[in-house]
């Protein structure tokens, strides 16, 4: 016989746990149709807003491996470690010398040199002394190097924290395939992770991109009718308990049905008919096509990777695919389709260390680990505050090294992902209202001492 007990005010207290309960499993709004909204709720509940932000939306590509800085943005001329001839792109660095890239990017190098709207800001002289792929991937992946990158989340899990309820819903998403390790975890924290997914059109059975769209055979009106139902559920207990929490939760159901009818979120995850962006192969083109499609929605974070840039061999045949294909042609595509919807985009590109600037001597085409001076690179798209600069110095063949005391003006995990950070209008590091949940306390995402703030605005001009 089925249960008959009678309601009491205790069924109030019921439903919560009910709720609650059901909820930690995902299933919550599920049963509803609506199991976006477990995320919404965590986002709602817990998200930050943006103060002074120079950019709307963020893409990080990870170079897994460790690519060659000397064979890229910090190129030696005249050295017998370099490999490939120079563009002067006749703008001066921060050591009033011309700054000159690898001409393996005659693309990037001519939108730079041709148009105010596109920046390119190096850091040469990257550096956390660690040659481990593992250990250096954990590093840049959440901005800590040393034991702390173990504990504090990663940047695109930092990110689905902060982006709450911005665009089409979707704060963070990460596109699988040379990423690099942790790049999407929250470790000893209490932020949720992005969307982690597959590119292209196989997300058809991929949960995550189903909660983007409505159930199959119910339809807007019937969707609605459900949510109805749950809005008059809901209404009783959210009178009587008005907490942060619970108004977190109800907004969390709003937004998810939001996204789910519109369908925007759904639609960017589809590439039928989507021409790729160039590259060196079609793995790389659908994940990079991915990546502009989502940011272009309204997605404010999406981190994607390009792999094999473990170059003890092949070095030039890597340098030629993963940046002069890649990079000099699908990224610079990339930056066109930005450029022209207007969004204001920092792209953010590098692995988890260099590549030794003196193993290609005696016809090696191959360099080795190297974690005392390497390069990062951002490319400033439709922002025309941002000044192209290059900072860092690793002297006439690259051999300057951090631990040895001669590396000019070292830039540390925690400089890059503070200015990273402050220039999507977080303000990390001064502003406790920025710190994150970690178990037992709050704290910043990245080290409270750090020189973002003064590469943002003293190197870049964004102030």
């Amino acid at each position: 016989m089925a249960n008959t007990k009678k309601c009491t005010s205790n069924c109030e207290e019921d439903r919560r746990d009910f709720l609650k309960n059901v909820g930690k499993a995902g299933l919550a709004l599920g049963v509803m149709g609506m199991s976006l909204g477990k995320q919404n709720f965590l986002q709602n509940a817990y998200g930050v807003q943006q103060v002074n932000p120079f950019f709307d939306c963020a893409l990080q590509i990870f170079f897994s491996g460790g690519p060659s800085q000397t064979d890229t943005w910090d190129p030696k001329p005249g050295s017998r470690n370099n490999v490939f001839n120079t563009i002067n792109l006749g703008i001066k660095d921060e050591y009033n010398e011309d700054i000159r890239i690898s001409d393996v990017f005659p693309n990037l190098a001519a939108l730079v040199m041709g148009d105010p709207n596109v920046g390119l800001g190096l850091f040469r002289s990257m550096s956390h002394r660690n040659n481990s792929h593992g250990n250096g991937q954990r590093f840049m992946n959440c901005f800590w190097d040393g034991a702390p990158s173990t504990m504090y989340p990663s940047t695109s899990a930092v990110m689905a924290h902060y982006f709450q309820g911005y665009g089409i819903g979707i704060p963070s998403v990460v596109i699988n395939g040379g990423n690099g390790r942790e790049v999407n975890d929250a470790k000893a924290s209490r932020v949720p992770t992005a969307l982690q997914v597959n590119a292209g059109n196989g997300q058809g059975a991929n949960p995550v991109v189903q909660a983007l769209q409505l159930p199959n055979g119910v339809d807007n009106a019937r969707y609605m009718r459900r949510k109805t139902l749950l809005d008059k559920l809901n209404a009783r207990y959210l009178s009587q308990r008005p907490d942060a929490v619970n108004k977190a939760y109800e907004r969390a159901l709003a937004d998810a049905a939001d996204v789910t009818m519109k369908g925007d979120a759904a639609r960017a995850f589809d590439l039928t008919g989507v021409p790729l962006v160039s590259g060196r192969d079609n793995n790389t083109r659908t994940r990079l096509t991915q990546a502009v499609r989502l940011i272009e929605a309204g997605v404010p974070y999406v981190s994607c990777g390009i792999g094999g840039n473990d170059s003890h061999g092949n070095n030039r045949r890597t340098i030629n695919g993963n940046w002069g294909q890649s990079v000099d042609g699908g990224v610079v595509d990339i930056v066109n389709r930005l450029r022209a919807s207007g969004k204001r985009c920092l792209i953010i590109m590098g692995g988890e260390f260099g590549r030794t600037p003196n193993t290609t001597a005696n016809g090696r085409d191959g360099r080795d680990h190297w974690g005392d001076g390497f390069s990062w690179a951002t490319i400033s798209v439709n922002q025309p505050k941002f000044k192209t600069n290059a900072i860092g110095q690793t002297g006439p063949d690259g051999m300057f090294r951090d631990r040895d005391g001669d590396l000019v003006d070292v830039v540390k995990p925690k400089d890059l992902g503070a200015m990273v950070y402050r220039s999507l209008g977080f303000q990390v590091g001064t502003d406790v209202a920025y710190d994150i949940p970690l178990n037992g306390r709050d704290a910043p995402p990245v080290d409270r001492i750090n020189i973002g703030k003064k590469l943002m605005e003293d190197t870049f001009g964004l102030k």
